[in-house]
């Protein structure tokens, strides 16, 4: 019995030297009022979920004391349930202080000594006042329904709404050009006022994602959240090439007789790109709807450029053969794997742009039912 009980008191001095040994380099101090006694977790946030760093429990006075380590500035989260938590920045270094109290954890709470988490809980303080502001212009909406003057009430409703949106978005913008090397921008960049109502949308705004992401990428070029920022921001700027507005990317590709034709060489008039393949049932119909309206393009001068993502030379010119496909037919043979696949972020068939006499697109995404209308409205 004695040397049992010298072997669990080892442990137990080796388990104490672990954990005290634990390579820590911040610390966070939490005061909640009227504390009910609950643990308290620090994790930190991944792009796939939440890794624990530690946990706590108060001492008399409802004070925590948690402690971690991290290699750079990263977002972490504190909370007693899951569904009520504080966000956070925490640098290397840090010790600071967070207050709040039971009743409204996440809502109503202070951050003492840390920059980056005090414009989060800014950014948190005006982001539940604007959500309160919408709650009461819904509730108005809902309790109106119904009315004699409906329309006249809803019209102010949304007339409310739309300046209470761009009140919270102008704060946004001046936190994100304020605080440009701040990760707290980041979050900024990604706020939501709804379900579907994110603050920022990357077609207007896609300059604030540069400007977030121009900020960060240079300060944090090892944050797994910036990279994955870089990452969007290269994505969302390709795709805005292919907006209505923006100039198309160039195609140079051989014809069917081996000539090699650009797209540039087809300025002064407008085109009509599609892509296609004999081996899609579906591009194929379509193709042949666009190939009757081809003499009202002719007049319009707007030529066809149809380019075919078939992997044979054979199977290609057998599609178009006796078909009356009029215009300018294209393709490298490379399937999927032409570069224009990607250029033009192709992920199914067909595939349909309109360009304007500077190649610029000014249409995109139609069917040949659409077309008539549209060759319509260019006049004579």
């Amino acid at each position: 019995m004695i040397m049992r009980t010298s072997i669990y008191l080892a442990l137990i001095v080796v388990i104490a030297c672990a954990c005290s040994g634990r390579k820590t380099n911040f610390d966070v101090e939490v005061r909640v009022s009227n504390s009910q006694g609950s643990l308290i977790h620090l994790a930190r946030r991944t792009l796939t979920g939440t890794v624990m760093i530690d946990s706590a429990m108060p001492d008399k006075s409802g004070t925590y004391k948690l402690k971690g380590f991290t290699p750079q500035p990263d977002f972490f989260i504190l909370y007693t349930h899951p569904n009520r938590y504080i966000n956070l920045i925490i640098r290397p270094g840090d010790d600071f202080r967070v207050l709040t109290s039971e009743e409204s954890f996440d809502v109503n709470y202070l951050v003492e000594g840390s920059k980056d988490s005090r414009l989060i809980q800014k950014m948190v303080t005006r982001q539940t006042r604007t959500l309160e502001k919408i709650t009461e212009i819904s509730t108005l909406y809902e309790r109106s329904m119904g009315r004699k003057d409906f329309e006249i009430i809803k019209a102010g409703i949304d007339s409310t709404y739309d300046k209470v949106f761009a009140e919270h978005k102008q704060f946004s913008i001046e936190l994100i050009r304020d605080n440009p090397g701040s990760l707290a921008s980041l979050m900024a960049l990604y706020q939501q006022l709804g379900r579907n109502a994110p603050v920022f949308d990357y077609k207007k705004d896609f300059s604030y994602y540069e400007l977030v992401d121009s900020g960060l990428s240079k300060i944090y070029p090892n944050s797994e959240a910036v990279i994955d920022l870089n990452r969007k921001v290269s994505e969302l700027r390709n795709r805005l090439k292919l907006e209505i507005g923006s100039t198309a990317p160039e195609i140079s590709l051989p014809d069917s007789a081996g000539k090699t034709v650009a797209l540039a060489s087809l300025r002064n008039k407008k085109v009509l790109i599609i892509f296609w393949a004999t081996w899609s049932s579906q591009s194929v119909a379509e193709l042949e709807r666009f190939a009757l309206l081809y003499p009202q393009a002719e007049k319009k001068n707007l030529e066809y450029f149809m380019i075919s993502l078939d992997r044979t030379r054979e199977s290609w010119l057998k599609g178009i053969e006796g078909k009356g496909f009029r215009g300018i037919h294209a393709s490298d043979l490379k399937y999927w794997d032409s570069p224009v696949v990607a250029r033009y972020k192709i992920e199914q068939l067909p595939v349909v742009y309109l360009l304007n006499e500077e190649g610029v697109i000014i249409n995109r995404n139609f069917t040949a039912g659409d077309f008539s209308a549209i060759l319509h409205a260019f006049g004579n």
